[in-house]
């Protein structure tokens, strides 16, 4: 039995049986045409597909090859049988006789039906290994079915249902016999509208396939998002046998996508667009704007004394207070408009499609209103307000950047007047702004750079006219713009932090002088120096604290007075309460400055040692007998004295004022009618001549 070798054309013995087959190993056998070693017995049986009979194998031309080797084995004749394989020829049974003429009609009968028993027994031999295979891919198969957590659903050509598996019953809540003859549409939610299906009928119909997320209804009537994919299955005549939809339920991941989203572009406490969000809608707002020629405003808001309500009651009534904030603010603006949390207690709002400018001022107002209203944070009622800046898209800037830098500048202006109102952008506002990142920058070199100085102006006894203490006054020489008034600086200081480092460096400038002075001019001279709350609540200075320090210059804590604002006793927290009791335990005295300004209140008189109270100079500048601030100043002066503290009027300029001061009883008085600020030198000297 000789096969074919597919890559070189040859066909080789795969089987034999009889004399001298070893012979059959050493000649070639090929089943091409073109040579003539393929048109013998064997290659034109297998070529052709018939029987080839050769009976007298020494003078058979076909049989040239071969004939020499046929004569010394004792071939006299030969007969050649295709065997098929699948209805294809696959390999050829050869028989060689020494007798010529030995395959008449029955020998080649029976061997012709040889073959065809071989072929036959081949066929069935790939039948049963084709069946085995069907079963186990069909075994597969259904335990893929079975046990897929994936639905799967079958319809026949007319869209009817005939199988599920469990995984379609546990994602719909439907049976099979609930769904079987029934179509699909069962399970529509109405979600889609009628484009949608049409297209993907359409997608269906011309490609066989479709794949995407669409909404279907459970048996409970649950709606739920799921993936689902549709192949179909074709006739031999093209026409449709079935179709297989295949899907999941992709609520999970859905809920997990949407939570995600709400994370990346919503403020977790408040629920507001956060920065990410409020930067998209600030953006498309803006495009609408544009396209409707109708204005936009932006409103940058931050409230007022928030960190204080953080640092007394803790962060999480500061989270309370954060919510309402919220809720109050979005209940002040229309649906469209949108209301986000930057960060902190900060807040914007963009109103969009304004037809009426008026509008801005309307919700500002209604800002302003709700927030001024009490918020109960636990047991605690608090107050807040709030500081508003307003800037307009396209007049005044038509980029974010510039926008929200020039909302940022209206609010700062807002607090700057005074908090608890609303303030519009204007150029002014811009240059101020770029004077202010100036001066923060040149401020950073100041100390390095040797710039500041100390002038002192003298707070006179007003009694004998003696001069035992000083009030320090920083100054800023700078080397282009000159002098820079204390008021444009120190706001900046306390801003950025480096009022910490500059207030340690005129602590070290004042003990040397005070230390001076005390030797040379009055054992027990004192020199005020103003303290910023921001230098009270830094928690994190490598600075060793005054007390201390005055203990290692050998200088008693009388010869320093710090002054302090009403502000910052009425925000007091514990930490600020501490370093005053050590300046108290020290002997430091502790001076009230600007008193009545601010929100007076009697009660922290009480509660903390004060020793000075210093009249502002609002109310000694227009000082006559009969006016009303010479009634106030009565007043201070006589509480003071009760509370057994001592009064300093500053502004004092005139001789009329001093004299009505020391009617009334005040002890000390400070002011241009006594002497400016001046340096170390000049105040040496007017020492002298005291």
């Amino acid at each position: 039995v000789g096969q074919l070798d597919e890559e070189n054309g040859n066909i080789l013995p795969v089987a034999s049986h009889g004399d001298m087959t070893d012979y059959l190993n050493s000649i070639p056998v090929s089943s091409r045409a073109d040579v003539a070693e393929g048109r013998g017995a064997t290659g034109t049986a297998l070529r052709e597909n018939r029987s080839v009979i050769v009976n007298d194998y020494l003078n058979d031309p076909m049989t040239a090859p071969w004939r020499e080797s046929a004569a010394n084995i004792g071939w006299a004749s030969a007969a050649a049988f295709p065997i098929q394989r699948g209805g294809q020829p696959f390999a050829v049974l050869t028989v060689c006789h020494a007798q010529p003429h030995a395959f008449d009609e029955e020998a080649v009968a029976l061997l012709e039906e040889m073959s065809i028993d071989i072929s036959f027994a081949l066929d069935n031999f790939d039948r049963e290994t084709r069946r085995m295979a069907s079963e186990e891919s069909l075994r597969l198969a259904a335990s893929v079915y079975d046990t897929s957590s994936e639905a799967i659903m079958i319809t026949n050509a007319d869209n009817q249902i005939i199988a599920v598996n469990p995984a379609f019953i546990s994602i719909t809540g439907y049976l099979a016999e609930e769904v079987i003859g029934k179509d699909p549409s069962i399970l529509s939610s109405d979600h889609q509208d009628e484009a949608f299906y049409q297209a993907m009928w359409h997608e269906l119909n011309t490609t066989g396939y479709w794949k995407g997320e669409i909404w279907d209804r459970r048996k409970n009537g649950e709606i739920y998002p799921k993936w689902l994919t549709i192949n179909t299955v074709f006739n031999e005549d093209s026409t449709i046998e079935r179709r297989v939809a295949m899907f999941i339920d992709i609520s999970q991941r859905r809920e997990a996508e949407q939570l995600i989203w709400r994370q990346a572009n919503f403020d977790a406490l408040t629920a507001l667009p956060n920065r990410q969000m409020f930067y998209d809608r600030l953006d498309q707002d803006m495009k609408k704007s544009h396209r409707s020629n109708r204005p936009l405003a932006l409103m940058f808001l931050d409230l007022d004394r928030f960190k204080e309500i953080n640092d007394t009651l803790g962060h999480d009534m500061g989270d309370v207070l954060l919510k309402e904030a919220a809720h109050r603010l979005s209940g002040c603006v229309r649906e469209t408009d949108t209301v986000a949390r930057l960060g902190g207690d900060e807040f914007t709002i963009i109103l969009n499609g304004l037809d009426d400018l008026n509008t801005v001022e309307r919700v500002a107002c209604s800002i302003l209103s709700k927030l001024a209203e009490p918020f109960h944070l636990g047991s605690k009622i608090v107050y807040v307000s709030v500081s508003i800046g307003v800037t307009l898209y396209p007049e005044d800037a038509t980029s974010i950047e510039a926008l929200l830098k020039n909302a940022d500048q209206a609010m700062y202006a807002a607090k700057n007047k005074g908090r608890n109102r609303y303030s519009y952008f204007t150029p002014t506002m811009q240059l101020a702004a770029q004077t202010r990142m100036q001066i923060t920058n040149d401020l950073r070199e100041a100390l390095v750079g040797n710039q500041f100085w100390i002038a002192f102006q003298p707070i006179v006894e007003l009694g004998n006219g003696k001069i035992c203490k000083a009030e320090a006054l920083i100054r800023w020489q700078h080397p282009q713009r000159g002098l820079i008034s204390p008021a444009d600086f120190i706001p900046i200081a306390e801003d950025t932090g480096l009022i910490v480092d500059i207030g340690e460096w005129v602590f070290r400038e004042v003990t040397n002088q005070v230390s001076i002075w005390r030797k040379s001019y009055h054992p027990e001279f004192q020199i005020s120096i103003n303290k910023s709350p921001v230098q009270f609540r830094d928690e994190n200075s490598a600075y060793i604290n005054w007390p201390d320090q005055l203990q290692q210059l050998g200088l008693p804590g009388q010869s320093i007075v710090v002054e302090i604002t009403e502000g910052m006793l009425m925000d007091a927290s514990d930490a600020i309460n501490n370093k005053l009791l050590a300046f108290r335990d020290a002997g430091i005295q502790v001076s009230l400055d600007d008193f009545g300004t601010g929100y007076s209140s009697l009660s922290y008189l009480k509660k903390f040692d004060i020793d000075y109270l210093k009249i502002d100079q609002s109310f000694t500048r227009n000082l006559t007998p009969d006016s009303e601030d010479m009634a106030l100043c009565e007043a201070i002066i006589v509480m003071a004295h009760k509370l057994d503290m001592k009064v300093i009027a500053e502004g004092v300029e005139t001789l009329e004022q001093r004299d009505l001061l020391i009617a009334a009883g005040c002890d000390y008085g400070q002011g241009y009618f006594f002497s400016k600020p001046i340096s170390a030198d000049e105040f040496e000297a007017l020492l002298q001549k005291a």
